[in-house]
């Protein structure tokens, strides 16, 4: 189960349907209201049907009104006691207030990725990785940074990795991959069509799919045998992907340190002879 409520409209608000919408803004806006109110009452006060507020609980992930009502009470006790609120960038700032601002920006979309990532979802896609004969690397542009951070992790576990980083490159490696290999695809928007095409290519092959979007229903997500989702508190900026590639990395760290629990005496050796190559390559280039 997803568990943080008002993060997870927050994330998803933008996929989500015009009257869905409606009943999302009523929540954001008056969430002690919402958990009180029987279904019926706030579909009365949100101007929808009941049927809206039960589709809008199944697209955020949970089974129903009551569950979203449970995570909600959650998510509002936790943001009370919040140390580390989303601080709006300043472009004529103190240098001080830049410094505290994309700090404080980077730890709550690291918090709040951890409201919307389900641990299940999160073990089935180590188990997936850990047991395939190949991984391929979906991403693109600002993608093709954490998608290269994990074949660099996993490369010193002595996992097979390719990482494809253009639309050709990706559809070459998924018209290649057979089942029995994985493919974890990373697009924070979940809307990149060639990402999205060579995931295509690849789940036709047989490989198992993985994702890594922002939270909510998007073409990558939908396509994916296991989701997995980050959040991201930037208002500004989107373009630099600030605090999104900061919360991309934190779950490309889970699942590498998954990997590692996964079959640690044998991944123990292989990092301990990878570190050993390394540094008598090193070595033997500056002689």
């Amino acid at each position: 189960m997803v568990r943080g409520g008002l993060i997870s409209i927050r994330e998803a608000l933008h996929s989500l349907t015009p009257m869905e919408q409606q009943a999302a803004r009523y929540m954001l806006d008056y969430p002690e209201s919402a958990v009180g109110c029987s279904i019926q009452k706030l579909a009365k006060e949100a101007d929808v049907s009941e049927a809206t507020i039960i589709r809008l609980a199944q697209s955020l992930g949970y089974q129903g009104f009551k569950e979203l009502k449970l995570a909600i009470v959650a998510n509002v006790a936790v943001e009370r006691s919040e140390q580390h609120p989303y601080r709006q960038f300043q472009v004529d700032g103190p240098t001080e207030s830049l410094l505290e601002s994309i700090s404080n920006n980077n730890i709550k979309s690291i918090k709040d990725t951890l409201m919307v990532l389900d641990a299940a979802q999160v073990e089935q896609a180590i188990g997936l990785l850990s047991e395939a004969r190949k991984i391929a690397i979906f991403g693109i542009e600002s993608s093709a940074v954490i998608a290269d951070d994990f074949r660099h992790k996993a490369s010193r576990l002595g996992m097979w990795c390719e990482v494809g980083a253009s639309e050709d490159a990706q559809a070459i490696i998924a018209a290649n991959l057979t089942e029995g290999d994985a493919v974890l695809a990373i697009s924070y928007s979940g809307q990149t069509e060639a990402v999205l095409r060579a995931m295509e290519i690849a789940k036709r092959r047989g490989a198992r799919l993985i994702s890594l979007t922002q939270f909510g229903v998007n073409p990558v997500a939908q396509i994916a045998d296991i989701p997995l989702f980050c959040s991201t508190v930037e208002k500004d900026f989107r373009n630099g992907a600030m605090a999104s590639r900061i919360a991309q990395l934190n779950v490309i760290d889970m699942l590498y340190v998954g990997l590692v629990q996964h079959n640690y005496e044998g991944h123990i050796e292989t990092l301990n002879r990878t570190k050993e190559a390394v540094r008598y390559a090193r070595n033997k280039s500056s002689h």
